[in-house]
């Protein structure tokens, strides 16, 4: 059996292996697993699912982790899927190789079948490859395997059950043929299929054989056989029962089975690009480029793929996390677009050729194209306003740099990141294409140096020194196992010991063991009147500040004896279990290691409640009315009012924040009860609560289900049936970041109070026009509106006859220059109306003299800027153009402007340089 060494046959390919469009591969695959058994299970998302320590989907097995694990039991023990994937970020990474590569992508599909506890290796390779050779038609004779190197039972099922030549039988070791999730759990030896594409594809080595990195010998399908589970000491323990988990790169099939080079020549890509292509105006063409763009519309076309599919399932552009990758996919499209010659937003037509091409198969694409599309631009116009001035820098810096100087200061790459939103690894490649390199020690330098003057903002306002406290009295009380407990889940009252009391000083806090009733009496005095102590109880039902929701208010009592009373205006939680609440004194003293009573302010506490459950319910509203795009971006519960941050792109509209209105305060009137209850994380979320990514989860988490409709995990306060919420109401939606809405609402109490106030501000709307009632505001608005229609209609016949006169006078004033034409040149009264003066005033000049050249120039009443325009009637463009003319006389007013060869205008800051603009047009015509 061959360990290193192969034939290296050179005939051309059979003319049976036909080729085969990448949707007929991937429905074949499909249907084959489906006729052998398996339940074609729909692609999973992108953004993987119950699994925060991922970043994307690469795999198709990702989905069924925990079917794999036995901890999610399935109606089948058989699987095939088509699954996105991308690699572009954390441990598989191949977007700085894509574009330059024959086969590396950021999106790409990956079929697969798997097994969980059913069939095995012997199974697995049958199905395999009679799928290979008799659906695809691979002739046998061009097709290899790999095992690994002690796995005799795989190369025997290879070798006898389906009779693959022994010579084309590879044995390699755990690096390339085993597979493992981790250090310790599931693994197992695999084994893959190559083909050998002949010599048209290979390196010319004479060494060149199976294993070698060239494109002759190419691996398309991995199969996993997990039958190991690897403990902690490093052995292989047999599972109970062993699994099959493959993968096959679709687009790599499409290159084999269409013959091309690379998978860009595939109908995967290759109409992608020809749309490009055609819409950037230049031919695609790998076998003709002298200005190497082929590179650029391999890049433009897979970015498009992984940015249409990411946003589709719901990343959106930000700065940390997904969305940063996603930032960074983009905008290494958009620098490759400029190399294409496009200068403004481009990426979302080319998105648009992916949907067109990918809808049939993902139909929910179709029905985000419009968000998808409008995300997409919305991120290239916020690129291309920085794009250019960044670029400038670059050229600028890089034009002083030399061979001998070829290192562009990390404190420069640090502003292209900073203020012109620069990805470091997009200044690396525009400088490795220059010949430069970055002194990233440097840039992480200028890194540091934000963060610690960022540091230094926290440090002043004493959140640092606050921290380190907290830290400190956390981890003695954890030592000591009297960490305080929460008890205001079920009740709200309690009374404690006080575990630690702390007062400001000038460095912050310093924890004391009591403070006597005087020196209280001497801050009352004093001018720190109104001084907040702070107090750690062994138990407390105050909730403390987390998770979006602010602390409980309440107050706290001395024992029987103990004339203590201080009134609690907030709770903090600034270290996981340690609830501090913070207290205004009114009399008396406190001792640490007393004990205390402690009552929440129930009102208080119900209405925090009521706006907390009704976040849940907005969250499921938005989700159902707008699509699963929404996320959860943020959010503020207190008393008075709630703030949700979402992601969605576009404003609501009016109908929209109506309908979640009406969707909310139907649950509301429903009386939906609201159930509360602590289980493992695992269970919660395999029940179906939402857990968002980034959040740090205990094992065992609170999920707050109303319903049937809303389940989330969730470790705030909430009432007990949606009822108790009484009322909903929306005040405002805007936007607050690209693709990042809020919303602000009232409930309860505080939904009465906003109606009452809007009631009140519509009674003086009233009694301001006069209306005899509220119900008449809306007619008597109708009519004032009428009334101002025609007011303006007659003022504009009065200026019109006016302008008539004013143009009359203009042209009665006229020069002639050599080439015939009237040059007329004026200097405007202010006017409310800017430059909308000036073109009609132009429009009637070009309509009584249609050979002339108007110059007219005006300062604006309210700014002081200076407005100039230049207009050429239709009889005079032969002799001259009205934006070369602007160009010239602009500078003069200190502006810039430009505009068509027969109208253009400019703004200026400087408005006494008005009369030289008009004596200057007059000498260019002299």
């Amino acid at each position: 059996m061959n360990s290193s060494t192969s034939q290296n046959s050179s005939s051309p390919m059979p003319s049976q292996m036909a080729p085969m469009k990448t949707a007929e591969i991937r429905s074949r695959f499909l249907k084959f697993f489906e006729k052998n058994g398996h339940t074609i299970v729909e692609s999973s998302s992108i953004v993987p699912q119950n699994d925060p320590t991922l970043l994307f989907t690469a795999a198709g097995m990702v989905q069924f982790k925990d079917v794999f694990l036995g901890k999610d039991p399935r109606p089948y023990t058989r699987a095939t899927t088509a699954q996105k994937c991308v690699r572009a970020g954390g441990k598989h990474n191949d977007l700085e190789n894509v574009g330059f590569t024959a086969r590396h992508h950021t999106f790409f599909e990956m079929l697969g079948n798997f097994s969980f506890g059913d069939y095995f290796k012997k199974e697995a390779i049958k199905f395999a490859w009679e799928f290979v050779t008799e659906e695809l038609k691979m002739p046998k004779e061009r097709l290899y395997v790999t095992v690994f190197e002690t796995d005799d039972e795989a190369a025997d099922i290879w070798h006898k059950q389906e009779g693959v030549p022994l010579d084309r039988i590879y044995r390699f070791g755990e690096k390339d043929n085993f597979w493992s999730a981790g250090d310790v759990g599931p693994c197992g030896p695999c084994t893959e299929l190559f083909i050998d594409r002949g010599e048209t594809y290979s390196c010319g080595k004479p060494t060149c054989a199976m294993g070698c990195d060239c494109d002759r010998y190419m691996e398309f399908w991995n199969l996993v056989f997990m039958q190991y589970d690897r403990d902690a000491s490093g052995k292989l323990n047999p599972l109970p029962r062993p699994s099959v988990d493959t993968g096959a790169g679709l687009e790599r099939i499409a290159a084999i089975l269409q013959d091309v080079q690379t998978n860009y020549d595939t109908d995967a890509f290759s109409e992608i690009i020809q749309k490009t292509a055609q819409l950037a105006g230049k031919p695609y063409d790998p076998s003709n480029d002298p200005d190497g763009l082929v590179v650029s519309f391999r890049v433009v076309a897979d970015h498009s793929r992984a940015a249409t599919f990411l946003i589709g399932d719901g990343v959106m552009p930000s700065n940390e996390g997904r969305g940063y990758v996603l930032r960074r996919i983009l905008r290494r499209a958009i620098r490759h677009g400029k190399k294409l010659g496009f200068t403004g937003p481009f990426m979302h037509k080319t998105s648009g050729f992916v949907i067109d091409q990918m809808s049939a198969t993902y139909p929910d694409l179709k029905d985000k194209r419009a968000f998808i599309e409008k995300a997409i631009q919305a991120e290239e116009e916020q690129f291309f306003r920085t794009l250019e001035k960044g670029l400038g820098l670059l050229d600028d810096e890089t034009a002083k740099l030399s061979k001998s100087n070829s290192i562009l200061p990390g404190e420069i790459a640090f502003k292209l990141y900073d203020t012109y939103g620069f990805p470091l690894d997009l200044t690396r490649v525009i400088c490795a294409e220059r010949g430069f390199s970055i002194d990233e020690v440097g840039f992480e330098k200028a890194m540091d140096h934000q963060r610690a003057e960022s540091r230094k903002h926290w440090k002043g306002s004493g959140q640092e020194a606050l921290d380190s406290t907290y830290l400190e009295i956390a981890a003695a009380l954890k030592a000591k196992g009297k960490l305080p407990k929460f008890t205001g889940y079920d009740g709200m009252q309690s009374q404690a010991e006080c575990l630690a009391l702390l007062v400001p000083d000038e460095k912050g806090l310093k924890k004391v063991d009591f403070i006597t009733a005087p020196s209280l009496a001497a801050t009352a005095d004093s001018s720190d009147k109104g001084m907040i102590i702070e107090a750690v109880f062994a138990e407390t039902p105050f909730y403390g500040e987390s998770g979006g929701q602010t602390g409980d208010r309440g107050r706290v009592l001395g024992l029987p004896g103990d004339d203590f009373e201080g009134e609690v205006i907030d709770v903090q939680k600034p270290v996981a279990d340690l609830y501090v609440a913070h207290i205004r004194p009114i009399k008396g003293s406190m001792r640490l290691g007393k004990s205390y009573h402690q009552e929440t302010d129930k009102q208080i506490r119900a209405l925090t409640a009521s706006n907390h459950t009704a976040t849940h319910l907005l969250h499921w509203a938005l989700h159902e009315l707008l699509g699963n795009h929404v996320k959860q971006a943020g959010s503020l519960v207190t008393p008075d009012l709630l703030r949700f941050d979402f992601t969605h792109f576009q404003p609501m509209t009016e109908a929209e924040v109506t309908r979640i209105e009406d969707m909310i305060n139907e649950k509301i009137w429903k009386a939906q009860v609201v159930n509360k209850k602590e289980m493992k994380k695992d269970e919660a979320i395999a029940a179906g609560a939402i857990a968002f990514f980034g959040e740090k989860y205990g094992e065992r988490v609170r999920v707050v289900k109303v319903g049937d409709f809303s389940t989330e995990l969730c470790g705030g306060t909430h009432v007990d049936n949606s009822s108790d919420i009484h009322l909903f109401k929306i005040a405002s939606e805007t936007g607050i970041a690209a693709g990042v809405r809020r919303i602000i609402a009232y409930t309860s109490e505080g939904a009465y109070q906003y109606l009452r106030s809007r009631d009140v501000e519509l009674k003086k709307v009233r009694d301001k026009i006069k209306a005899t009632s509220v119900d008449e505001i809306i007619g008597r608005l109708e009519k004032m509106a009428a009334y101002e229609v025609e007011l303006k209609r007659q003022l504009s016949t009065f200026q019109a006859k006016a302008a008539g006169g004013e143009v009359d006078e203009m042209i009665s004033h006229a020069r002639t220059t050599s080439s015939g034409a009237k040059l007329i040149t004026a200097l405007c009264e202010a006017d409310a109306q800017g430059v909308k003066r000036l073109r009609d005033l132009f429009d009637r000049v070009k309509q009584k003299a249609p050979n002339s050249i108007v110059v007219l120039g005006m300062k604006d009443p309210e700014s002081g800027k200076a407005n100039l325009l230049v207009g050429v009637g239709p009889e005079a463009l032969k002799s001259a153009n009205a934006n070369d003319i602007l160009k010239q006389l602009s500078p003069l007013i200190e502006g810039k402007g430009g505009g068509k060869p027969d109208m253009a205008q400019a703004g200026g800051t400087k408005a006494d340089g008005l009369p030289q603009a008009l004596e200057a047009a007059l000498k260019l015509f002299s």
